[in-house]
């Protein structure tokens, strides 16, 4: 009996306080009002990193045989993988990707294309 009426005491404090209450801000006021409530591992803000994905066209040199065109985009995509990897300091590079060749033909001459995918990891600013 006395467990029942100290839980039922306790019970209104233990639900007030978790509610947030705001109140006395102005909504006319010029430029932006931002309310933020964060708890718990949701509220760390310390992010040092943020993943970007990009994506970027590769396209071979165009040659008069589609063979020949093949291989000049894969010589394209391997340059392509090169020169990302060389500007990939502290390691921020997690895929790197060229994408599925498609060639065309155009006035006797075949050129192959793709769509490259790259997602790095980017320091934020301090």
């Amino acid at each position: 009996m006395k467990k029942a009426l100290v839980l039922a005491l306790l019970l209104p404090c233990i639900l007030n306080a978790q509610t947030i209450g705001v109140k006395d801000i102005p909504a006319d006021a010029e430029g932006e009002t931002t309310i933020s409530v964060k708890k718990g591992a949701a509220a760390k803000t310390d992010r040092k990193y943020e993943v970007i994905t990009t994506e970027d066209e590769i396209v071979g040199d165009s040659a008069s045989l589609l063979k020949e065109a093949r291989s000049k985009w894969k010589t394209a995509c391997n340059d392509w993988k090169k020169e990302t990897k060389e500007i990939n300091k502290e390691n921020r590079l997690i895929q790197l990707n060229c994408g599925k060749m498609q060639c065309s033909t155009e006035s006797m001459e075949s050129t192959c294309t793709s769509k490259s995918k790259l997602i790095v990891r980017v320091k934020l600013e301090d």
